[in-house]
């Protein structure tokens, strides 16, 4: 559950009502299951660091390997000024200063210093990844244990109308209302890096019978606990109020209403300091992926290059220079909502574009090796993993073409802005891995790529 669940997105659920319902085992059935399930199969038939950049060069060619190993990178620029920006609200809130709440330049400064700050520390090797297990507790299940709990007693006091159960058509998206259908892609962005659990089929007993009872237990209790996080943060929040960076927005709601808006400071500093956590995580992890590419003869040789604490220094520089780029955009774009969202979902394009490769690179690697053995294989045989891989395929497909649907935040004369900037943004930055790639140079690979006895003849003559 560490691995994707984060109270972050409760705003994003809250945001779809009763429809969230819905959403959510679309989410748990056609996207979450599948991928997680190929994930595995592939980790347990290639126990090797790398993820799905190896996975996909092996099934595949080394070019689209390359082209995940960059895809999951840049979407990490995206998806952590999103997390740079719930940590600038939460901040706000610590401050007391609500004005600071819809700041744009407020936001975007904080996202940019916070980013470039984790960035150096990490570069000089202060251990600030070792937080990452008391972030996950702190920021993670203790917020979430307190929304379910008060909020439940909140929203029986106060009204208790919420729970009474729902007509059908509540719970069923309206395909009529394209603003609608493009609250998925904040709901689906919960689950993003799922297959990064899929290392951990190698660790268990039985993984062929145990690995799928987890992964389904571990989606299943995150989709109805976050679901009903959701639910309670709508009936405490007006739709039109809910602030999708501000995490700590329906905590404030019901400890100011009690007298004791203090409780609202601490959880908003637990928060902070998970988003501090997952920014530190994910600003090595997908580093560290390039850096294989880079070593494979991708990228020039000056990304290639690590520090003593075998850091990817140039790479590490490079990706901070882009989430700059991106958090200018809360600078310069009024709208808060509308800009998070914009960001968000290209985030979430760009990685489905990768889960739309990890699943044809299943179908691919089982008929190149239709004998192979591993620890966990898709249920059913041939036929079962034919109806998982395709089930998947659907379901990012789905989630691909919702997300080009503006959402209700924009304005109607933001619409065509929105499309364009997911549009033009996709094409560009697919474009861009497969050009490296096409020119790349021999000399790349062979910079790296030395003999043992080079590398014994340079140690003699220092």
């Amino acid at each position: 559950m560490a691995y994707f669940a984060s109270v972050r997105r409760i705003p994003n659920i809250a945001y779809a009502g009763w429809e969230s319902v819905s959403f959510m085992i679309f989410a748990v059935l056609m996207f979450v299951i599948p991928i997680s399930f190929v994930s595995a199969e592939f980790a347990t038939a290639m126990p090797v660091d790398g993820g799905p950049s190896v996975w996909i060069s092996k099934a595949m060619s080394p070019r689209w390997g390359f082209m995940a190993a960059w895809l999951i990178w840049v979407q990490m620029c995206f998806g952590m000024v999103t997390v740079g920006a719930a940590f600038a609200d939460m901040i706000a809130t610590m401050l007391g200063a609500k004005s600071l709440l819809s700041n744009n330049i407020f936001i975007g400064l904080i996202v940019i210093a916070v980013f470039w700050l984790i960035t150096f520390l990490i570069i000089k090797g202060v251990p600030i990844t070792l937080i990452s297990t008391y972030g996950t507790i702190i920021g993670l299940f203790i917020p979430l244990a307190v929304l379910l709990i008060f909020g439940t007693i909140y929203t029986f006091t106060n009204n208790p109308g919420v729970f009474e159960a729902p007509s059908l058509s509540d719970m069923i998206p309206n395909a009529g209302d394209i603003g609608t259908l493009s609250r998925l892609s904040g709901i689906i962005f919960l689950f993003a890096g799922m297959e990064q659990a899929s290392s951990f089929a190698n660790r268990i007993d039985n993984p062929r019978k145990n690995y799928p009872r987890a992964i389904i237990l571990a989606t299943c209790l995150t989709a109805g606990l976050f679901t009903y996080a959701g639910l309670i943060t709508d009936s405490l929040v007006a739709e039109s109020k809910i602030a999708l960076a501000d995490p700590a927005q329906v905590f404030s709601v019901m400890f100011n209403n009690w007298g004791v808006g203090w409780i609202t400071i601490i959880i908003a500093a637990m928060i902070a300091l998970s988003c501090i956590t997952e920014i530190s995580a994910w600003t090595v992890g997908p580093s560290r992926g390039m850096l294989q590419s880079a070593r494979a003869g991708s990228l020039p040789p000056v990304f290639q290059k690590t520090n003593k604490r075998d850091i990817p220094v140039p790479l590490m520089i490079l990706q901070a220079v882009i989430v700059t780029a991106i958090a200018l955009i809360f600078v310069f774009i009024p709208g808060t909502n509308g800009v998070f969202n914009t960001i968000l979902t290209m985030a979430v394009v760009l990685y489905c574009i990768v889960y739309i490769f990890i699943l044809l690179s299943g179908f691919i690697y089982r008929k190149r090796h239709p004998n192979e053995k591993h620890a966990f294989q898709l249920p059913g045989g041939k036929v079962g993993a034919a109806i998982i891989s395709v089930i998947g395929l659907i379901g990012v497909g789905f989630v691909i073409v919702t997300s080009f649907f503006p959402p209700a935040s924009l304005k109607p004369d933001e619409h065509a802005g929105y499309i364009l900037f997911i549009l033009l943004g996709t094409i560009l930055l697919t474009a861009i891995p497969l050009l490296i790639y096409r020119f790349r140079k021999p000399s790349w690979k062979v910079a790296e790529e030395r003999t043992d006895a080079s590398v014994a003849k340079e140690s003699a003559d220092s």
